[in-house]
């Protein structure tokens, strides 16, 4: 493959808005929205190259731009890998300086939008939190139901209700009222970490978490496209099928060695890096991580941190 042509691509916020601008007739795609950007040039920081597209394009200064996702995509006949930033710090009133349409657009209506395909995983991304938490041990129902009411009110907004050791009715009533607590929150969904059945029975849950093991038997998307897939993967073979299998998003892991698994040697932060590199929708930092370890996953590519340790609360 020929070397990947390197691109800045911005999120420039406003609240819960973020700036779009429609491609022109003479682009290809035409017509689709897309986020302001454009080749980085010969000696350019990502960071530089996007100051100087949203001067020349949209007419607004910008700084303090903060690294989101890398998207590797192959086109017909080009393969590009797209910078992606975000920043809220800007000076001006953006307009189309260049001729094209602009337009504040809020985060709740992205999905309705019309993006070319590589900028699914970009909106995931703009709609994932940093923290990602794992439901850990609990006694009974009502002391499930406290913990995590516990991380709602402290501001986790993306959970994963895991619980092995319940059989399969006793999972899918917990889920039931897990979910019903979860909506509570503005912002908050969860995930149930079992099989298509257990989302099928709880149908109201945000989506599915499917384990590695869980995986490789499957040909397609085993959910609708209007609930989020997440899968957990260890090696290049599993993100590479759960990319086959449309995942919204991946847990790699261990990045750092577990009590839970001490045979297991971490990845380190250079493989996660080298490995979420390849792939083109967000990928959570999971083994070993605290919730403070978010600006550094990022800086390596990651959405964030998965955890259970430090994210699900102790027993109140």
């Amino acid at each position: 493959m020929n070397e990947r042509i390197q691109v800045a691509v911005g999120v420039l916020r406003k609240e819960k808005q973020v700036l779009l601008a429609r491609r022109q007739a003479h682009q290809d795609l035409a017509g689709f929205w897309e986020f302001p950007g454009g080749k980085i040039e010969a000696g350019e920081t990502p960071e530089e190259a996007l100051i100087r597209e949203f001067e020349e394009e949209v007419g607004v200064a910008t700084r303090n731009w903060q690294p989101l996702i890398q998207i590797p995509w192959d086109y017909e006949k080009v393969s590009v890998l797209l910078n992606v930033y975000e920043t809220e710090y800007f000076d001006g009133e953006p307009h189309g300086a260049e001729g094209q349409t602009v337009q504040w657009t809020p985060m709740s209506e992205l999905e309705a939008q019309a993006f070319p395909e590589a900028n699914r995983g970009l909106v995931k991304a703009l709609q994932l939190p940093g923290h990602y938490m794992i439901s850990g041990g609990f006694h009974d129902t009502e002391d499930a139901l406290g913990r995590l009411e516990a991380a709602l009110e402290e501001g986790i907004r993306l959970v994963q209700l895991r619980a092995k050791t319940l059989d399969e009715t006793a999972f899918q009533a917990l889920a039931k009222q897990a979910v019903a607590l979860t909506h509570r929150y503005e912002g908050a969904r969860i995930l149930l970490n079992g099989k298509p059945e257990d989302l099928r029975a709880v149908p109201e849950a945000d989506g599915l978490q499917l384990a590695s093991t869980a995986i490789m038997g499957l040909t397609e998307r085993p959910i609708p496209d209007d609930k989020l897939l997440g899968v957990s993967t260890h090696n290049d073979v599993e993100m590479a099928k759960a990319l086959e299998l449309g995942a919204d998003f991946m847990l790699l892991s261990p990045v750092k060695k577990t009590q839970s698994h001490p045979e297991l040697d971490g990845l380190g932060w250079p493989t996660f890096a080298e490995r979420v590199a390849n792939v083109p929708v967000p990928v959570f930092a999971l083994g070993g991580m605290k919730p403070e370890d978010v600006e550094e996953a990022r800086q390596y590519g990651g959405q964030g941190v998965a955890a259970i340790s430090g994210l699900w609360p102790e027993p109140i």
